[in-house]
């Protein structure tokens, strides 16, 4: 009987002994990450809006169009949403500048 480093699970993806999936073997359709994503990492809306000193329904708002106020998407823009939200998230790394970005057609 020969022993593999690898046990297959019930979903078919492939695992090492140590319990980490090898990137090729599980296919996972992705899709591009949205203001809601970034909020939804930040600690939601509610805690968005009390960070950014906003009203949850502006940050509702935000999220409804996709893009931040225009304010920020300035290149000089008149406040710093998207500095502030890239300095909250807890598992993204997105800079402020790709944060400016989400939404927009360029």
């Amino acid at each position: 009987m020969t022993h593999t480093s690898q046990n297959e699970d019930r979903s078919g993806a492939c695992e090492d002994l140590d319990g980490t999936v090898a990137p090729g073997d599980i296919s996972v359709a992705t899709r591009p990450v949205t203001l809601r994503d970034v909020i939804k990492d930040c600690g939601g809306a509610t805690h968005v809006a009390k960070k950014l000193e906003v009203s949850v329904p502006s940050v509702y708002e935000w999220i409804g169009k996709g893009h931040l106020p225009y304010s920020d998407l300035r290149l000089e823009g008149a406040t710093t949403y998207s500095d502030q939200l890239s300095q909250l998230q807890q598992k993204g790394r997105l800079s402020a500048a790709a944060i400016r970005r989400l939404g927009r057609r360029l």
